[in-house]
Parts: structure tokens; sequence; C-alpha cells
């Protein structure tokens, strides 16, 4: 068993973009720069013959790479935020490619919940003891103007998860070239 997900490395200029701001955010378990990611489809815990299968078949897809904009900060977790991130400004092809690679994931049997895909990049994940709730919006209200460059992936990777004590690590196995058609 392999827990993974499917998703776009951040290139490192964009990730000095968003190390600089992060260190301006009052939270205590910050993401290290080596594991900034925009993730398009969480596959979550697969036998390694299923992502075997899918490998195969992501070898064969041709998408065009979409042009991404980080724009903004936010959270997940409505009153009690668990996740501090970069928003992803509004890109039509984007979501065409997660909802095609949401259906061909389905198609090897792997469940995958049915929810609005909210692309962005995490840059904390919180506990309650990691932040004053003031502080934090007081910064999110400072950073709502934060936007990267624009940049555009053109590899699609597959990441597995390494659990450890002191949070994930997040391993590229695989790599996929995007086209620009």
């Amino acid at each position: 068993m392999m827990r993974a997900f499917l998703g776009f490395q951040i290139p490192p200029h964009i990730g000095a973009q968003l190390l600089l701001h992060s260190h301006k955010l009052p939270v205590a378990r910050k993401q290290p720069p080596e594991n900034f990611h925009l993730t398009l489809v969480f596959l979550g815990e697969q036998p390694l013959d299923v992502l075997e299968e899918l490998d195969l078949a992501l070898q064969d897809v041709r998408a065009p790479a979409p042009t991404l904009q980080l724009a903004g900060l936010g959270l997940f977790g409505g009153a009690k935020p668990h996740n501090l991130h970069a928003g992803v400004a509004p890109n039509p092809a984007l979501a065409r490619l997660q909802k095609r690679l949401e259906t061909m994931a389905r198609g090897f049997g792997i469940g995958i919940p049915r929810r609005k895909f909210t692309p962005h990049v995490t840059l904390a994940y919180l506990r309650p003891a990691d932040f004053d709730p003031v502080e934090l919006h007081d910064a999110l209200a400072r950073g709502m103007g934060f936007a990267s460059g624009p940049f555009t992936p053109d590899t699609l990777s597959l990441f597995r998860v390494h659990h450890g004590k002191h949070g994930n690590r997040y391993e590229v196995v695989a790599d996929y070239p995007l086209s620009n058609l």
C-alpha cells in the first residue's frame, strides 16, 4: 500500500516567494519549501498494483500545461481552521485537467471523494495551540494581496506521502510531461 496523490511541484522561484511570505505568518507548523506542491487528485492509500496501472495510463496523458498564478491566502476548517494556504487564481485549463485526472483515477477503482476542487498550496497545518486567532486573521488580512508571478508546470507528478514524527514528507515517484497543445 502507498499513500499517494497527483499534483504539481512548485518551481523554486515561486517556493521562495511562498517561504518569504510564510515567515510573516504567526503559526508554528509551517511547511518546509520542499513540501510545497499543488494537489490535483488525492489518491489516498492504494495497492501498488493499482498505482502501477494508473502510472501506465498517465504516461499517455497529453494535456496543455496550464499557466498558474498563486493569489491570496486562506484557511480551511471554518471556525476551527486546520490549513493555511495560498490560493490559486481561477484557471479553466487547470480545472479541466483536474477533472480528467479524477475521472481517470476513478476508472481504476480509486475512491475519490466528490467535493469541489479548491486548488491551493499549503503553507502550514494548524492546531489551536499553534496560533492566536486574532493575530492569524490580522496576518491573513495583510496577506490577501499576495500574488506570485505566473508559472507553467510542464510536468504532472505522482507523489508518495511519508508520515513522520515531525510532519509529512512528499516524494516524487513518477513524472508525466504535459504538452503545450
